[in-house]
């Protein structure tokens, strides 16, 4: 079971949507992760894989009469619309959409309300691709889906659409084009069967730039509205109304242009109701508060590149006309904007998705009667590359191509369930991020795509936090009490000296424990750089440290073996003690083996190759032969047994084979070969050794994101068994760079593996012992 998922929201606009149901569901990379917001911590319940590429937009299927909603439906770079429907608690894909060309944006209305739950609803989808044309789908309650119209713009590409009813339950189609304008579509006689098509009956101008989202809300009065954000900084809000009486008027008189149409007899004005300009960006996201009460007040909520989110209403004061009355944001940071907004089920709760993947989610307080941040969902927003627990098992650290590395860790609530989330962000730098290591609980070194190896010190800001979370009584030597980047550098530098009133703010909170919010993680928890290590060619690949901490073994891309050497570093005087140099290409990884008497390296060269500590330093004490060597392509992944006996080894070509280190120096041949049939290994680790007396447990991930435990037993006849699969619900879908059991025991019968991988996530999965190996 998967107890803790860290992703992040796909950078594109409409890709996250909060439902009435309470869950919020969003894209992140070819996936869809369903989060359930809780009191303080959330967690990501689900994640739906079955899109080949980037999911491009995500909204929950509303049902018209207010009630839950229970499908969801995605769209991807793949050319496919997906729905998702609810069964019992998973969700199901039920139908695919076969659209050509990239998904850009995809709308759905549901054509019945009160449907029987066995049934699914009559659904009319709108699909647009970058192809240029706008497609309209019927889904059966059988689930079959056809298509029943396909509108073409001439030369012009459709940025937006939206479904809605008309007052009179007629389907209504807006488009917004790249010209600036909205393109209305109706469908005349709703009684003939849906085969009939949608006509064009209006169109709209007054932007000066593409508008980019539009939101539809029918008020109390029965009249509709279309909120419309553009690129222009500006949002127009349209009034459709139902035409009473044509009264002649005298022609001097000052009156609104409206525009009309007809449809089915009856005649609908629209006008211009008003035009809110309080962005100084474009504007990329509109919701209107779901309405629950005909008394209700309409607000709509805007969000912008400008980094911030308005909630606009009409004042009585000013006789109806909309002001600006709530404006929330961020200030600073290196983030661009916010791609996205929602009302909270509620409308207690309003959330942002912005440009680094984030949520920012702000929730209104009564008492003080102001929007307040709140904790969200959160994780890196590229490839996370690697992972490190801390030697205790405290908190788990990660590193990724975004950039950053993080810091996640799990408190305890009443029911002592963990609720796992990021605690600290200790370095945002300027370069891709490769592999990192902890050489202390508050030491960590890291490697980027640069030639230094950067050294990172824990704070005391820190240590105050992980204070509330776990115990902290090695933490003797914090020096700094934060860290800042200076205007012109790359360097976390360190500040002294806390203020008085941050002191006196913990203590009167100590009982209740604040998760710290998106704006605290970007500039209040980095950890100072004391030190830099100079020695390689190229760029840092890989690094691994004895697990005494005392020395730091690291190695970089190459092609030559001059370049292939491992530099091995005292890390009391941070002076380079040795170089080991066998390989020929790229060592990709290393471990020190749990006694530290041995050092193990793999390579692109589809050797490996052992080190032995004979008095003070390491010699070469074997590696793999040419000539019967199991790997025929690239070593990706090595591991080692808990006691140290046995090592082994992960290729490109599917295989894993295990060495003793008893026969190895005279004879070089494997103990075992696992063949897994051209299925690329990619990560390897053994379990922790309280678990396993007479055999071992071998966690392996894969290129294709599943992850597999097997059983083996080595001196018996070599029997493997496999006693657990994720698949790519569970596990990942995109290739599984790191494995790593947590250290210490902290529960008896019950493992938890962290993983990490190419499709932006972060999991961390509890094994249960007793039913595994039963």
């Amino acid at each position: 079971m998967t107890c803790y998922t860290a992703c992040s929201c796909n950078r594109v606009p409409h890709c996250a949507d909060w439902g009435i149901n309470g869950l919020l569901c969003f894209g992140t990379r070819n996936a869809i992760a369903i989060y359930e917001p809780r009191a303080n911590i959330g967690h990501v319940t689900h994640t739906l894989h079955r899109h080949r590429d980037y999911v491009n937009t995500v909204h929950w299927i509303k049902p018209g009469n207010g009630a839950p909603e229970s499908e969801l439906l995605s769209g991807s770079v793949d050319g496919t619309v997906i729905i998702w429907s609810k069964d019992r608690s998973t969700f199901q894909c039920t139908s695919v959409l076969n659209v050509e060309g990239t998904v850009a944006f995809a709308d759905s209305l549901q054509m019945a309300d009160n449907i029987p739950s066995t049934t699914l609803a009559k659904l009319l989808i709108c699909t647009g691709s970058v192809c240029g044309n706008v497609k309209l789908w019927l889904r059966e309650e059988n689930a079959d889906v056809k298509q029943i119209q396909s509108i073409i713009f001439g030369r012009k590409l459709p940025i937006y659409c939206r479904l809605t009813y008309l007052p009179n339950k007629c389907p209504l189609l807006a488009v917004a084009l790249e010209d600036a304008s909205i393109l209305l579509y109706a469908k005349f006689d709703v009684e003939s069967g849906l085969e009939q098509s949608f006509v064009n009956i209006q169109r709209l101008v007054g932007h000066e730039d593409w508008v980019m989202c539009m939101d539809f809300i029918q008020n109390s009065d029965g009249n509709l509205f279309l909120a419309t954000g553009s690129k222009d900084n500006m949002i127009r809000l349209w009034k459709i109304s139902e035409k009473i009486s044509v009264e002649e008027s005298s022609s001097d008189e000052l009156r609104q242009e409206s525009n009309t149409f007809v449809i089915n007899d009856r005649q609908y004005d629209i006008t211009l109701e008003s035009v809110l300009c309080g962005h100084e960006s474009w504007i990329y996201g509109l919701h209107w508060q779901p309405m629950k009460t005909d008394s209700q007040t309409m607000k709509l909520l805007s969000s912008s590149m400008d980094k911030t989110m308005i909630i606009w209403e009409p004042t009585e004061i000013m006789d109806g006309m909309w002001t600006e009355t709530v404006r929330v944001g961020e200030v600073g940071g290196n983030s661009l904007g916010f791609y996205g907004c929602k009302f909270g089920p509620d409308g207690l709760y309003i959330l942002a998705h912005g440009y680094q993947g984030t949520f920012h989610i702000w929730k209104y307080s009564q008492e003080i009667n102001k929007w307040l941040p709140h904790p969200a969902p959160g994780g890196h927003f590229a490839e996370v590359v690697d992972l490190c627990w801390e030697p205790k098992g405290r908190f788990l650290i990660t590193a990724s191509v975004d950039q950053t590395t993080r810091i996640h860790a799990p408190w305890k609530d009443d029911d002592l369930e963990e609720l796992w989330h990021e605690i600290a962000r200790p370095q945002i730098h300027g370069y891709n991020m490769t592999c990192l290591t902890m050489l202390s609980p508050h030491i960590y070194v890291s490697g980027a795509d640069e030639k230094v190896v950067r050294i990172f010190m824990a704070t005391s800001t820190f240590r105050d936090k992980l204070k509330l979370l776990a115990n902290i009584d090695d933490f003797k030597f914090v020096k700094a009490h934060s860290a800042a980047v200076p205007s012109l550098g790359l360097t976390n530098k360190a500040t002294y000296g806390g203020h008085k009133d941050e002191n006196t703010k913990n203590s009167t909170m100590e009982n209740s424990y604040e998760p710290p919010t998106e704006e605290e993680l970007m500039q209040n928890t980095l950890w100072p750089e004391t030190n830099k290590l100079y020695g390689h060619g190229y760029e840092i690949f890989c690094m691994a440290a004895k697990h005494d901490g005392q020395l730091l073994a690291t190695a970089c891309k190459s092609t030559t073996q001059e370049h292939s050497a491992i530099l091995l570093w005292d890390t009391n005087t941070w002076s380079q003690v040795q170089q080991l140099s066998y390989h020929q290409l790229t060592v990709t990884q290393m471990e020190f083996s749990p006694d530290d008497k041995y050092l193990l390296s793999v390579s692109r060269d589809r050797r490996w190759s052992l080190f032995k500590a004979i008095n003070t330093s390491y010699e070469l004490i074997a590696a793999s032969s040419k000539k019967d060597n199991p790997h025929s392509r690239i070593i990706w992944c090595c591991a080692w047994t808990q006691d140290s006996n046995y090592f082994a080894t992960g290729s490109r070509d599917g295989k894993i084979a295990i060495w003793s280190t008893k026969t190895i120096e005279n004879n070089i041949v494997p103990k075992i070969i696992l063949d897994m049939k051209n299925r690329s290994v990619t990560a390897l680790c053994f379990a922790p050794r309280y678990v396993t007396r007479d055999f071992y447990l071998l966690a392996i991930g894969y290129e294709a994101g599943h992850i597999e435990i097997q059983r083996i037993n080595i001196e018996l006849d070599s029997v493997w068994s496999k006693l657990l699969e994720y698949d790519t619900f569970q596990a990942h879908h995109l290739t599984v760079k790191r494995l790593m059991f947590r250290p210490t025991n902290h529960s008896y019968n019950n493992l938890q593996l962290a993983s990490c991988s190419n499709d932006h996530s972060v999991k961390i999965h509890n094994i249960e012992l007793s039913s595994l190996l039963s």
